[in-house]
């Protein structure tokens, strides 16, 4: 059988021409360029390290792939095991959204609690203006400090 170029061996295992390069250049299979510069490649070299898909002259299926018992048991699996991940990040979306009006409504409850109990000091100035006579300074109110 006549050696194969790099692109009949791509063909015939399947792998891309990078591939085959990688291992020719890494010394996993021997290969020689001829006068033109192509790598030659022997079958034996290449089937040693790759393996074979298909012969180069076959021509492709035409009919429908048969698919086996095993290939349809191991894809209803992975369906089911999908509309699990699903069904389970549409609960987490669900609880996510309850925590998340929830923290809402608390932090809604909190700052009118603070509202309130502790106004703010615009709206306590307003409220209680300092007693003062016309033209004298307000007094300062004096600090006070709890000591236990």
């Amino acid at each position: 059988m006549a050696a194969y170029t790099l692109g009949t061996a791509s063909q015939v295992t399947g792998c891309a021409k990078s591939t085959i390069l990688r291992a020719i250049k890494a010394g996993r299979i021997s290969a020689v360029r001829d006068d033109l510069g192509q790598w030659r490649i022997e079958p034996a070299q290449l089937f040693h390290v790759f393996s074979t898909l298909r012969h180069p002259d076959a021509r492709p299926q035409t009919g429908p792939m048969e698919l086996d018992a095993t290939t349809d048991t191991l894809v209803a699996e992975l369906r089911a095991v999908i509309a699990d991940l699903r069904r389970g990040q549409d609960d987490l979306r669900q609880e996510r959204d309850h925590w998340r009006a929830s923290h809402e409504r608390e932090q809604a409850a909190h700052a009118a609690t603070q509202r309130l109990l502790l106004p703010g000091l615009a709206t306590l100035a307003e409220r209680d203006p300092p007693a003062t006579r016309e033209g004298a300074p307000a007094p300062e109110t004096p600090l006070k400090f709890w000591c236990w």
